[in-house]
């Protein structure tokens, strides 16, 4: 591998995966000089009794929990935002722990950005004004199921995007009491959105730094996605794909967006699904089109999928067929709990065209609208390239 001439990397993440991790919350926080956090969940985490075994780790280390706030569902809303901005002000707190991932790290990351900088409201930010002051200590701790976003240096609040790598959480945390999935399908969703942003992420740039957090992405999804599915209380499997999805989210942060995470994230806005079952219609057509255009998956993401001695019998002219062969065989463990097809997904086909368009404005007009609406067209009509 030769050094590039000029790259950029950023992770402000500390990450701490592995067995009774919680129990260094305490520490990890008074290396921030905090002491009293505010707790972001849900109801279905705290109902599930999660939080109660959250707190439990550390109760005996003498921290003083500042409130758990658990108010959060689906939809991360900036009215949500202020109330657990209110709560954290009123209680004292001086830090913040993301207990769960999607919504509830938008919540707290909005929340971080409204007490860190003594603001009212997120508007400002929301029409582009920079974060200029230190946040608060945010610890991210991983929760069953992911958007592959929470490690990352977005914020989607109200649909509405902030980024900044001041949004990137202090430390990750991902433990085997609350990693393992609570369902097949939040599993398969979770890592179909690893699969992709690692992928993306690896065929759009190379380097040193961004292409050791996609080989450790795509080498977790591969070797674990299967049982990881199938048997989502599986703590070793549950482990790493929860580190896959971490790793995925950060390299995701450090390069730009695949075409298929821009299509799937402006049909998720348009229809209220979730992303992850987008990205399981539209990756399989992604691949066609990368083989019908001969254009080469790099041999670092096929040893990645395959690992090392199916790579090195693999002759080099076939490595690329042989990729897209691995990241279909993957997807295909996904087949009786994500749907396959547009038409399983209700999408008006008068709306693919709108995607089509805000995807490309979102890339900076990197993917045409036409090779945007081009992949949406074949995936909507089950039409090979």
């Amino acid at each position: 591998m030769q050094i590039p001439e000029y790259y950029e990397f950023f992770n402000q993440a500390k990450i701490v995966s592995g067995v009774r991790v919680l129990e260094s919350i305490p520490a990890d926080l008074a290396s921030y000089d905090s002491y009293k956090p505010l707790v972001v969940t849900s109801k279905d985490i705290t109902e599930s009794g999660l939080a109660k075994k959250f707190t439990k780790a550390f109760a005996e280390s003498g921290m003083t929990l500042g409130g758990i706030f658990d108010e959060v569902r689906e939809y991360a809303g900036v009215s949500l935002a202020q109330e657990a901005a209110l709560v954290y002000r009123e209680r004292g707190c001086d830090s913040i722990i993301a207990l769960g991932g999607g919504a509830v790290v938008d919540v707290a990351k909005a929340l971080n950005i409204l007490v860190s900088q003594n603001a009212a409201t997120l508007q400002p930010y929301l029409e582009g004004k920079p974060i200029t002051k230190h946040l608060k200590p945010l610890i991210y701790v991983y929760v069953c199921t992911s958007t592959g976003l929470e490690a990352t240096d977005i914020l989607t609040i109200d649909n509405r995007t902030i980024r900044s790598d001041k949004l990137f959480p202090d430390v990750v945390m991902i433990d085997p009491r609350l990693a393992p999935g609570c369902c097949s399908t939040c599993a398969a969703k979770s890592a179909v959105i690893a699969l992709d942003h690692a992928l993306g992420a690896g065929v759009a740039e190379s380097s040193p730094m961004l292409d050791a957090y996609v080989h450790m992405a795509l080498r977790f999804t591969a070797d674990n996605m299967k049982k990881g599915v199938k048997k989502p209380g599986d703590k070793t499997a549950s482990m790493a794909l929860a580190n896959a999805s971490v790793a995925a989210g950060i390299a995701f942060a450090n390069s730009k967006p695949g075409i298929v995470h821009l299509l799937a994230v402006e049909l998720a806005r348009i229809t209220g699904t979730s992303a992850g079952k987008f990205m399981r219609v539209l990756l399989p057509y992604r691949m066609a089109y990368m083989l019908s255009k001969k254009m080469k998956i790099r041999d670092e993401l096929y040893l990645a999928l395959a690992g090392l001695d199916e790579y090195a019998a693999t002759p080099e002219a076939e490595r690329t067929k042989k990729g897209v062969e691995a990241v279909l065989g993957l997807l295909k463990t996904t087949d009786k709990l994500l749907p396959k097809t547009m038409a399983e997904l209700n999408v008006p086909r008068f709306q693919l065209k709108n995607a089509a368009e805000a995807a490309s404005a979102a890339s900076g007009a990197y993917f045409s609208a036409a090779d945007c609406l081009s992949l949406l067209e074949h995936a909507w009509e089950g039409k090979a390239y």
